[in-house]
């Protein structure tokens, strides 16, 4: 899964970090380097795709290793976040994972989400 990531996502130049984690437990398949995830970002992904609506009412919506992110866009298969530094957070619905990508400054938020995107409807078209 790793190579996927590096191929789909890094690749492109507009995401920073990218991470397959499994739906039913949290549990990380596949990662770029420098990605990390503390138990309490997990539970805060889990929250906006259950109560879509909430996140995006909450200053920190999502988080990622100690940053907060606004939702801006939040709905049942994805849910996007910005920080006030120029970065962000995509993370798109799977039938079994979620796909995360982060961007930072410099790089384009449309590219970044077009990618995770592409990513997403490739695993769902094969039931993953």
């Amino acid at each position: 899964m790793n190579s996927l990531l590096e191929e789909a996502l890094l690749l492109t130049g507009h995401v920073d970090n990218a991470a397959i984690i499994r739906i039913k437990d949290g549990a990380v398949k596949g990662k770029s380097p420098q990605f990390s995830m503390q138990p309490f970002d997990w539970m805060s992904i889990q929250h906006a795709f259950e109560k879509p609506r909430e996140a995006r009412i909450m200053d920190a919506g999502v988080t990622l290793s100690d940053a907060g992110y606004r939702v801006v866009r939040a709905d049942t298969m994805a849910v996007y976040g910005k920080n006030s530094s120029s970065s962000g957070i995509i993370i798109c619905r799977t039938h079994q994972y979620y796909i995360l990508g982060t961007y930072v400054a410099g790089m384009h938020a449309s590219i970044a989400v077009e990618a995770v995107e592409k990513l997403a409807d490739y695993l769902r078209k094969k039931n993953k």
